[in-house]
């Protein structure tokens, strides 16, 4: 029964073990002690509470305690929610074949090649060039080589070709990069000319396509890559009765990946 002036207390008895130990609720007038000592932030809630019928009542009252920032939750910091980023299932490489014509190879095994699609461009812009640089044959000492110009320079077959400046040297040293082919040459300024706008890369881009082979390393050692590798330049020129066949080469659609 209850007595005048004593508060009512009741005890809730959750489980007990053989020895008689038992873990309960002890409720003061109709008050939880575990959850109000929670929500004045006199106490943290044990991860045992998680099976106890009162969970959510002493969850909720530990967030409102951590809000304020009261006494066990006086430095409580939030933990930042990191950003959950959704990885991408890496999608099945696929293989774009087309058939290109190997131009150039090189030492490091870096290659130079042009699309058979364009070819019939290339050559009807080479046609016209020489065309017009035979009807208007350029003037030696015309064409001041600076790096990164777009010139014609005449190959050893007697042709012209474009070029791009890469380095000018003193002494009349000018390397320049056969754009339509992929190789290059050191020439005089004798042999180089202005390129005229009409077949500038504006008007068709340049052919050379440079690509290397995967999973491939060069060997270091100079005296074993000579045996493995002999440097091979081709001639910017296709000569018809020797022209090679078109190779077919793999685009890879997902560079770098």
């Amino acid at each position: 029964h209850e007595i005048p002036g004593i508060p009512q207390v009741e005890v809730e008895v959750e489980s007990m073990d053989k020895a008689g130990n038992f873990i309960g609720w002890l409720h003061i007038e109709g008050v939880n002690l575990s959850v109000a000592l929670v929500e004045q932030a006199l106490s943290r809630v044990h991860f045992t509470a998680e099976r106890s019928p009162y969970c959510k009542a002493l969850l909720a009252a530990q967030d409102a305690a951590k809000q304020r920032k009261e006494k066990v939750w006086s430095h409580y910091e939030e933990t930042p929610v990191e950003e959950v980023v959704p990885v991408l299932e890496e999608k099945e490489r696929t293989a774009n074949y087309k058939p290109v014509f190997v131009t150039e190879i090189t030492d490091d095994l870096h290659f130079y090649v042009q699309d058979v699609e364009t070819g019939a461009q290339l050559e009807k812009l080479m046609e016209n060039m020489r065309a017009e640089v035979g009807a208007h044959p350029p003037v030696e000492g015309s064409f001041v080589p600076r790096r990164g110009d777009f010139c014609i320079a005449k190959f050893v077959d007697g042709e012209w070709y474009r070029a791009r400046v890469e380095k000018v040297e003193s002494g009349g040293k000018v390397h320049i990069f056969y754009i339509d082919y992929g190789n290059k040459e050191t020439l005089p300024p004798s042999r180089l000319a202005p390129l005229p706008p009409a077949f500038s890369p504006r008007v068709l881009p340049p052919q050379a396509t440079e690509y290397t082979f995967a999973f491939i390393q060069v060997p270091q050692d100079v005296s074993t890559g000579g045996l493995l590798l002999s440097p091979h330049t081709w001639a910017p020129t296709v000569i018809p009765d020797l022209e090679p066949p078109p190779c077919v080469l793999p685009m890879d659609p997902n560079p770098g990946t």
